[in-house]
């Protein structure tokens, strides 16, 4: 990407004024949503609220123009409808502004009239070098700078995860899910119409961003899909590019030009493309949050192949995890017997169960310590590259948490826990699992889209996949 169009984006997703234009009294309008958000979300640089007749607003002092701003201003976030946009859009190339946030519709994605004042939008901004977030978007957000510049009050976790989405619902919907999941978010932006920042502008920034380790994308449609995929394969071989592409009916198409005007496309024609390119695709946003949670969490250290070994004392996850994952490339070995003699120290010459794997010990392994020294023995297996745990949580029995962290910190070898629980239940389990990272899941599904997306990354950069 060009240095300037890198630079005005890091001023966009860091800066440190922001002007907020459009500002209201009134809590059910999206100009005081968007001041509240910068607020709330804790933005430590200052605020400007223009209003040409508001005095002051939410502690804060407003001013009438832009003119009379006292300082500098690195980005401005636009809360006026489609037509009065183009003219602050406008003034903010005059005042030497590179960087806002439009977030009205009514452009493109309306027809002929729309799309022509969307061509004027654009003229404006490259007349003055200005970028634009947008416009018809949710905006963006960096919890690395406690900026949210998006008409929801929003403070989330702190991550390594950030996320491009060319749908702000979608985007919440991702958002919360992931917030349910305890995963934490280092950067969020919707795309919006596109104007002038594409997705694959978004990739290269996340590229070379040090807060993010992982990145997941959901798209509709774009004008030129192999350049979004050629891009986000390059960007993938730095760090891991989920994809989640909408669009698998022919139903859809209409339904995403008057959103955010672009048609979906084909999707298998995209399937094959991102295929072409490694880059690995989910089919909802649940699957979405499972998969860039195990890769923020359990890449280090990779798995060296695709062999799964599975320790529980419940059987069916097991089979549902054993189901998905093997549609997924994924293998469950034999264990070596140096691993079934550990095995049948745990349960016993001649156990009541088939040693097999998944290796399911029934009620030999409900009580935690019997259950951490099976998952001793199959991570430790050399035919085994990625270990999953699962266990049903009990009033009278304690988790087997503290054994788990024990296997990870003794093993070079990735980790999952399938808790059967609600998150609820599991929270606090969770929390000190995956601060040492281990993820949690909650459903055997999840679970399995964890470790799918583990095996693709490993198989991208040449793990020895069997």
């Amino acid at each position: 990407m060009a240095g300037g169009k890198q630079d005005i984006l890091h001023s966009i997703f860091y800066p440190r004024s922001v002007a907020v234009i459009g500002v209201t009294e009134s809590p059910d309008r999206v100009g005081y949503c968007l001041l509240e958000s910068l607020i709330h979300a804790g933005f430590q640089g200052r605020i400007y609220p223009v209003h040409p007749r508001l005095k002051t607003l939410q502690g804060l002092p407003v001013y009438r123009s832009l003119e009379e701003v006292p300082g500098p201003v690195d980005l401005a976030v636009i809360g006026v409808n489609q037509v009065a946009t183009v003219d602050a859009v406008e003034q903010c190339g005059k005042m030497g502004v590179k960087g806002v946030v439009c977030v009205a519709g009514g452009y493109r994605e309306m027809g002929d009239e729309g799309l022509a004042l969307e061509d004027r939008l654009i003229a404006t901004a490259r007349k003055y070098n200005i970028e634009i977030v947008g416009p018809n978007t949710l905006g963006l957000i960096n919890t690395d700078a406690g900026l949210n510049t998006t008409f929801y009050p929003l403070r989330l976790p702190r991550g390594r995860v950030s996320f491009v989405c060319q749908s702000g619902g979608v985007g919440l919907t991702i958002i919360h899910k992931a917030v349910d999941e305890g995963l934490g978010i280092n950067k969020w932006v919707g795309v919006g119409n596109r104007s002038t920042l594409e997705m694959s502008d978004y990739l290269h920034y996340l590229a070379a961003d040090d807060g993010t380790a992982v990145i997941g994308v959901f798209v509709e449609g774009t004008d030129n899909a192999r350049r979004l995929v050629q891009v986000a394969g390059e960007v993938a071989r730095q760090k891991p590019v989920v994809f989640y592409k909408v669009g698998r009916s022919g139903a859809v198409d209409f339904a995403a030009q008057t959103h955010t005007g672009s048609m979906a496309g084909s999707y298998a024609m995209y399937r094959q493309i991102l295929g072409q390119f490694g880059l690995p695709v989910v089919d909802s946003a649940l699957e979405m949050v499972a998969a860039c949670k195990a890769l923020a969490l359990a890449l280090a250290p990779r798995p060296r192949g695709n062999r799964v070994g599975v320790v529980t004392h419940t059987a069916g996850p097991s089979i549902v995890l054993l189901d998905e994952v093997s549609l997924r490339g994924g293998v469950f070995p034999g264990f070596q017997p140096e691993t079934l003699e550990e095995i049948k120290a745990v349960l016993g010459e001649n156990p009541a169960v088939v040693v097999k794997n998944p290796l399911d010990a029934a009620g030999q392994a409900m009580q935690a310590h019997p259950f951490g020294r099976l998952v001793d023995a199959v991570i430790a297996d050399p035919g085994v590259d990625l270990l999953v745990a699962i266990y049903c949580p009990h009033l009278h029995w304690r988790c087997p948490t503290a054994e788990l962290l024990a296997a990870r910190q003794k093993s070079n070898k990735p980790l999952l826990a399938l808790y059967i629980a609600s998150q609820e239940a599991v929270k606090e389990e969770r929390e000190l699992l995956q601060s040492r990272g281990i993820p949690v899941y909650t459903t055997p599904e999840e679970a399995a889209w964890g470790v799918a997306a583990l095996l693709h990354y490993a198989s991208r950069q040449g793990g020895e996949v069997q």
